[in-house]
């Protein structure tokens, strides 16, 4: 069902991926890394998780997990093991979590392995790890997806000092639906719930306020069609539960920066302000607010062109207001 606040498991429940799909596909097959890129709320999760089940992959979901002992017992755990099982106590004999994690990746040498939410690992012998499994295991495929940031970033701009310089993964950018799209989108995931009545105003309102993200669209045709919500409070309900996902992640972006500064850049960038404007309003150095407006751009939290920076999507700009300082 189109409108399931889960993400999608097979190929046929995908909308509108299939040019995304065969391209992952012709990568994977031709033997490279495959980085799957996008905002929040574009579909990366449901595309990659079609993709290990129709292919016999390994999906690991790597929300939560910090370091190598968190990745490695995932890994285990999503490739059959029973970690709590194991005969021996791995932290009392002192065993390297890092060389648990390239034992497991022996045992799938020959899989797919697809990583999501990859930015939350902190580590970096994670990059010591992959080096290893990259010159050792020439069947293991594996897909990365997560939020330009952190290790995410290090693997696709890797310095020449990095283990993986010279490695880089390809990628594929998934982007907002277009407005015929997410129009279609809305019809469709109707039409599998005929008892629930639509007007044709209240799909363009909808495409409107939500601005082409699967994932928003998504929310409003589950509390619509599931939940059995008017047009206007599905509206509202997705724009105030959206924002709670948003501003969490928001949150956890700003951990260890200069949050005042950052949260003024975004209130300033919010209705859309150009690189001047955004100067005046932080009165920092021009190297500050470069590296602010970069890392912004890099985490896909804000647009920019010729200098000009906004904020796409409806349901940051709403967290966005709610942020503290």
């Amino acid at each position: 069902m189109l409108f399931s606040l889960k993400p999608k498991e097979s190929r046929k429940e995908l909308f509108d991926r299939n040019e995304e799909y065969e391209e992952l596909t012709r990568l994977v097959n031709s033997g490279l890394w495959v980085a799957v890129l996008g905002k929040r709320m574009t579909g990366k999760t449901s595309l990659i998780k079609a993709f290990a089940n129709e292919n016999n992959g390994i999906y690991v979901n790597l929300m939560g997990a910090k370091g190598v002992e968190d990745l490695a017992k995932s890994l285990l755990i999503e490739s059959g093991y029973k970690v709590d099982e194991l005969a021996i106590d791995l932290k009392i004999l002192q065993v390297k979590w890092t060389k648990v994690l390239e034992d497991a990746f022996q045992h799938v040498k020959d899989k797919t392995i697809v990583f999501d939410e990859v930015q939350e690992i902190s580590s970096h012998h994670f990059l010591k790890v992959l080096k290893s499994v990259w010159d050792k295991y020439s069947g293991i495929r594996i897909v990365f997806s997560g939020s330009y940031v952190g290790i995410l970033r290090k693997l696709l701009e890797p310095s020449p000092t990095s283990p993986l310089y010279g490695r880089k993964p390809a990628t594929i950018t998934l982007k907002p639906f277009d407005r015929e799209t997410s129009k279609n989108f809305l019809i469709t995931g109707f039409r599998e719930h005929p008892q629930v009545n639509f007007k044709e105003s209240e799909i363009e309102e909808a495409v409107d306020r939500l601005n082409g993200y699967v994932g928003w669209l998504t929310y409003y045709g589950n509390f619509r069609c599931e939940r059995r919500l008017s047009h206007e409070e599905a509206l509202e309900e997705t724009l105030k539960e959206g924002s709670k996902i948003i501003l969490n992640e928001l949150n956890n972006f700003l951990k260890n920066r200069r949050r005042e500064l950052y949260i003024k850049a975004l209130r300033t960038i919010r209705s859309g302000a150009r690189w001047s404007e955004i100067k005046r309003e932080l009165d920092i150095n021009s190297k500050i607010l470069n590296d602010i407006l970069k890392n912004l751009k890099s985490a896909m939290i804000i647009e920019e062109d010729n200098g000009y920076y906004w904020i796409e999507d409806p349901i940051t700009k709403e967290a966005v207001k709610k942020l503290r300082l």
